[in-house]
């Protein structure tokens, strides 16, 4: 379902229960029944998620351009993750003040 049809289905399903729910509510008061009132509005939920809940085709008119996937050539990428695996890690220097590290930093800079 797209966002238009989330859209459209929101408001079906806002002006079927609204609308069932009216009915319902005049019916019951002209028959001083609430069980009615409930049974009337029972069914325009009902209806409502029938039409509302499953992905519909009329729900999928507007469907959504979706770009093309990063890094599409395969075999690359599992060369690159290869010669990752390959290289050692790099071997530790001897311990220096952190001064010194930092001091590298600001010259790189």
């Amino acid at each position: 379902m797209d966002f238009e049809g989330q859209k459209l289905a929101d408001r079906l399903h806002q002006i079927i229960t609204a609308l069932f729910g009216v009915i319902g509510f005049i019916y019951g008061y002209i028959h001083q029944r609430f069980g009615y009132t409930m049974y009337i509005s029972m069914i325009g939920l009902t209806i409502s998620a029938l039409i509302c809940v499953p992905d519909w085709g009329f729900l999928n008119k507007n469907p959504l351009k979706w770009q093309p996937p990063i890094g599409e050539g395969g075999e690359e990428d599992e060369e690159e993750e290869e010669e990752e695996e390959e290289t050692p890690p790099p071997k530790s220097k001897s311990k220096k003040s952190s001064k010194s590290s930092k001091s590298k930093v600001k010259r790189r800079k």
